[in-house]
C-alpha cells in the first residue's frame, strides 16, 4: 500500500499545476469561435488592412476629381537705386523700398485620360473586395485553429480518462498479487511488476496532463486571452455529424471556396491592368482655371503702383505618339500576366479538389476505423474480465493480465485517434467548402 499512497501523493502534487480548477467556467465551442473572431490579432490586423483598402476606394484617389490650390506670397526689397532714361533724366536713391504681393487660386482637372481614371476606380473596388476576401480567409483560418485546438483538448481528456482506468486496473492487479503473496500462493515478482506498471501508467498520466495544459494555453492564445485563464470544454458527439455526399461537396468548393474566389479576383485585377496600359494610347486633356491677384509698389521706377487681378483659364493636352514601343510591350506583359493568373486559378482549383477528395476519403476511412475499434473495445473488455477472473483463481500469471490490460488501452487509444482524425478531416472539408462563414 505504500507504493499506492506514494503514487497518489505524487499526483496530488503534480495535478494541480497541470489541470485547471474543477470550478473553472465552461467555454463552449461557439464562445471560443466568437472570442477568436473578436480578439485574435491576425484577424484584427486583417480587418484593419481591409479597412485601409476600403478607405482608399474613392473617386479622388482614382483621379476623377479636380485639384484646387491656393498660392500666395509677398516680397519686399530695400535697394540703392540709380536709373538713367533715354530722355536724359536720372533717378537715384538710397534705401529705396519696393514690395510685391501675389496670390492665386488654381483649379486643375483632368477631364479625359483615355478612360484610365474609370479603370483605376474599378481597380480600387476590386482591391477593396480583395481585402474583404483576405479578411475572410484569415477568419476562416482562425476558426479552423480554434476548432482544431478545441477538439485536441477533448482528445487529451479522453486519453487521460483511459490512462486513469489503466491505473485502476494496475492497482487491482497489484492488490491481487499482494493477496497471493500474503497467503503463500504467490511470489514477490508479480507485486514488483505491478508496481513498475503503476509507475509507468502514472508517468503517462502526468505527461498527458501536461499536454492537456499546453493545449489549453494554445487555445487561450488563439482566442486572445491570457495563458493562465481557467476554462473547461464541452464534450462533443461526433455521431451527430451528417456529411453530405461528395458531389454536393465538390459543387460547394467550386462556388464558395475562398482561395478560388481570390484567384478569380486576381484575374479581374489582371484584366484591369491591361486596360490601364491600353488607356495610354489615347490623349489626355486637362482643364485649368484660376483667379490671380498681383500688386507691386516702388518708391523709384517707371511705375509707382501696379495691381492686376482676374481670371485665367485654358486647356492643356498631351498625346504620346511614340515612346519606343514601351507601351506596346507593357500591354503584352500585362496580357501574359493575365494568362498566368488564369493558370494559377486552374492550379488552385485542382489543388482544392485534390484536398477535398483526400479529406473525404480520410473522413470515411476514419469513421470506419472508429466503428471497428468499438467492436475491438468490447472484445478487449470481455477478454480483460475473463483474464482478471483467471488471475484471481491462479490459472494465469500477472503478465497475461497486463497484456489484456494493454490490449484494452490500445484499442481505446485507437478509437480516440480515429474519432479525432474523422473530426479533423470533416473540419478540413468544412473549411474547403466555405462552411465557416456561410450566410
Amino acid at each position: 500500500m505504500k507504493v499506492i499512497n506514494l503514487i497518489y501523493g505524487i499526483l496530488l502534487v503534480v495535478m494541480p499545476s497541470l489541470l485547471f480548477s474543477q470550478k473553472a467556467a465552461v467555454l463552449t465551442l461557439d464562445e471560443a469561435v466568437s472570442l477568436a473572431v473578436q480578439n485574435n490579432f491576425n484577424v484584427r490586423i486583417a480587418r484593419n488592412e481591409a479597412m485601409i483598402d476600403k478607405t482608399n476606394n474613392t473617386a479622388g484617389n482614382a483621379g476623377m476629381l479636380p485639384e484646387v490650390a491656393l498660392n500666395f506670397g509677398t516680397t519686399s526689397n530695400i535697394n540703392n537705386t540709380k536709373q538713367e532714361f533715354f530722355s536724359g533724366d536720372t533717378r537715384q536713391g538710397s534705401g529705396v523700398n519696393t514690395s510685391n504681393i501675389n496670390a492665386n487660386v488654381l483649379l486643375g482637372w483632368t477631364v479625359f485620360d483615355g478612360m484610365r481614371m474609370f479603370v483605376t476606380r474599378d481597380r480600387l473596388r476590386e482591391i477593396e473586395q480583395t481585402g474583404q476576401l483576405n479578411l475572410q480567409l484569415q477568419i476562416e483560418q482562425t476558426i479552423y485553429q480554434v476548432i482544431s485546438a478545441y477538439y485536441s483538448i477533448e482528445q487529451q481528456k479522453k486519453r487521460i480518462s483511459t490512462i486513469e482506468k489503466a491505473i485502476e486496473i494496475s492497482i487491482e492487479r497489484k492488490q491481487l498479487a499482494e493477496l497471493k503473496l500474503s497467503v503463500g500462493t504467490g511470489s514477490a515478482v508479480p507485486v514488483l511488476q505491478a508496481r513498475v506498471d503503476i509507475n509507468a501508467d502514472s508517468a503517462s498520466l502526468v505527461r498527458q496532463l501536461w499536454m492537456l495544459k499546453n493545449s489549453r494555453v494554445m487555445l487561450n492564445e488563439i482566442i486572445g486571452r491570457t495563458p493562465e485563464t481557467d476554462f473547461e470544454t464541452e464534450s462533443y458527439d461526433s455521431e451527430k455529424e451528417q456529411i453530405p455526399d461528395y458531389a454536393t461537396l465538390a459543387e460547394k468548393v467550386q462556388n464558395r471556396n475562398s482561395l478560388i474566389m481570390m484567384a478569380e479576383r486576381n484575374i479581374r485585377l489582371a484584366e484591369l491592368n491591361i486596360k490601364q496600359w491600353e488607356s495610354n494610347r489615347y490623349p489626355s486633356l486637362d482643364l485649368n482655371l484660376g483667379y490671380n491677384f498681383n500688386r507691386s509698389k516702388a518708391e523709384i521706377g517707371i511705375l509707382k503702383f501696379n495691381q492686376n487681378n482676374g481670371v485665367s483659364y485654358g486647356l492643356t493636352g498631351r498625346w504620346n505618339l511614340f515612346n519606343g514601343y514601351n507601351n506596346k510591350r507593357e500591354i503584352q506583359v500585362a496580357k501574359l500576366g493575365m494568362e498566368t493568373t488564369k493558370l494559377a486559378r486552374e492550379q488552385m482549383l485542382q489543388s482544392v479538389s485534390t484536398d477535398l477528395f483526400t479529406f473525404y476519403n480520410n473522413y470515411t476511412a476514419a469513421r470506419d476505423l472508429s466503428r471497428f475499434e468499438d467492436a475491438n473495445i468490447k472484445v478487449a473488455e470481455q477478454n480483460l474480465a475473463i483474464t482478471t477472473e483467471k488471475m484471481r483463481v491462479g490459472t494465469i500469471d500477472a503478465l497475461e493480465l497486463r497484456q489484456a490490460q494493454l490490449n484494452l488501452v490500445d484499442a481505446e487509444f485507437r478509437k480516440i485517434a480515429s474519432d479525432f482524425e474523422a473530426r479533423m478531416a470533416w473540419l478540413e472539408i468544412r473549411r474547403l467548402t466555405g462552411e465557416f462563414l456561410k450566410n
